[in-house]
């Protein structure tokens, strides 16, 4: 069985600005990218699972048509206090120990990287499990490097390098011996 995890295209957002859960619109170039993601798909029937916010349903049904099931699981990691406000105000007030350990130590009112690790691959076990044929997954940057990183058996303090970029698209495949990553970033 094949997996594509697809992310949602640029979003319309002041670059520097955190976000996370902030529901956001995508940017005017969304045609000409989903048209591109589109051409990197096969053409074949998929389960197709999708993050409730905007910017992935959208592109879920511009891919898909209307048929795809949404997971809160598969939002984008929960930036709390820190949502819609620029890195550069952030960095101001961020204690140095949350630099020091991001991926354990949570957001004010919000969520750790190992937090959203947690519940996009609980999500993505399930969606395997209960799969029957290929699966298309459209959702965001942290969800996609959290199941590559599972999927690859990389630790959280080096899973930051396994990125999909704005409209890219990561394959895997799944067979009787686990997961195998065929391609990131197509």
């Amino acid at each position: 069985m094949d997996i594509y995890l697809i992310r949602h295209t640029t979003p319309d957002v002041e670059y520097g600005t955190c976000y996370g859960f902030a529901d956001l619109d995508l940017a005017h170039t969304f045609p000409a990218e989903a048209a591109r993601v589109k051409e990197l798909l096969p053409d074949k029937d998929f389960s197709v699972y999708a993050s409730p916010l905007q910017r992935c349903s959208k592109l879920a049904t511009f891919l898909f048509g209307e048929g795809f099931r949404t997971d809160e699981r598969l939002r984008e990691v929960n930036f709390g206090d820190w949502e819609m406000r620029t890195w550069t105000d952030i960095a101001i007030t961020t204690p140095q120990t949350w630099m020091e350990d991001y991926r354990y130590d949570p957001v004010p009112n919000g969520e750790s990287y190992a937090q959203l690790y947690e519940r996009s691959v609980r999500a993505f076990e399930e969606i395997l499990a209960s799969a029957v044929q290929d699966t298309a997954i459209v959702t965001h940057g942290g969800v996609i490097r959290s199941i590559l990183a599972y999927a690859t058996k990389t630790p959280l303090s080096q899973s930051h390098d396994l990125r999909v970029e704005y409209g890219r698209v990561a394959h895997l495949h799944l067979n009787g011996n686990g997961l195998e990553v065929k391609a990131v970033n197509i």
